[in-house]
This record gives structure tokens, C-alpha cells and sequence, in this order.
């Protein structure tokens, strides 16, 4: 699906890296349906006892891939919203949910935070909801 989230599983921990460093991990609508797919299937599997979500490079996230956003309310592309069932797997989930944040965590980057059960931040660590100060509602009501 993308290339651009990496999972690896290890001694019960399912890790999800969120690797498109020279996009500073902005999330695509294919990031968004892959991380989904694998949370959900989390669920059913027993060698997956806790979900760490960490992002690769100097950034946790900036959020949603803004080229994109603007194609799909351009009508130029349709794009599936997978980000809904992104939002909606982290908070159905059972397993423990860990995030580890380095650098910002924009929007959706710190949407997700509050669904987590554990969230490590690094010295350098920085979250915003930039929809607040635009006087809109952040994605899933989160602020």
C-alpha cells in the first residue's frame, strides 16, 4: 500500500514508524488506510500486545500531506479518507497504544496522542493544533 510506514514486530511490540522524513511525515491517505489496516489487525493477532507509533527523522508529524488535501477539494483526486478509519482504529483499539514524539506533532499528530495510553516525549518535543487558531474544529473534535 505505501512504503512510507514501516512495521516491524518484536518481543510483542508492534512498531509503526511513521518514515517519510524528507516530507517531514506528512501523513498520505495511503499512510492513513495502511496504519488503520494494521491497527485493526492488531486485534486479532496475540503477538501483538502493544502498538508503538514513533516517526522517523526530526519530526513525529506535520499532519496531513497539504498537497494532497488540496487535490482532493480541488476535485482533482478523490482520495478514499482513510483517515477517518485511522481515527476510528485508535479508538476502537484494545492493545496499549504508545506514541514516542520527537520534534512536532502537528494537528492529526497530536489528534492521535490523545487516544494513546502512552506518550513519550523528547526534550525537543512541540504539539499544535493549527486548526484552533484558524477558528475551526480540530480533526475529531480533539481540542
Amino acid at each position: 500500500m505505501t512504503e512510507h510506514v514501516r512495521i516491524e514486530s518484536n518481543g510483542g511490540i508492534l512498531t509503526l514508524t511513521l518514515a517519510r522524513p524528507d516530507k517531514k511525515n506528512a501523513l498520505t491517505d495511503a499512510m492513513y488506510g495502511k496504519l488503520a489496516d494494521t491497527i485493526e489487525s492488531a486485534e486479532f493477532d496475540p503477538s501483538a500486545r502493544v502498538i508503538l507509533i514513533r516517526g522517523e527523522g526530526d519530526m513525529f508529524t506535520a499532519g496531513n500531506d497539504v498537497g494532497e488535501f488540496a487535490a482532493v477539494a480541488a476535485g482533482k483526486s478523490e482520495g478514499s479518507r482513510n483517515v477517518v478509519r485511522f481515527i476510528q482504529s485508535l479508538a476502537r483499539c484494545t492493545r496499549p497504544l504508545v506514541a514516542a514524539v520527537q520534534g512536532r506533532a502537528v494537528g492529526v499528530g497530536t489528534t492521535m496522542l490523545l487516544h494513546c495510553d502512552l506518550v513519550v516525549l523528547a526534550d525537543n518535543a512541540q504539539l499544535s493544533t493549527p486548526f484552533v487558531s484558524l477558528a475551526l474544529v480540530p480533526e475529531a473534535a480533539s481540542c
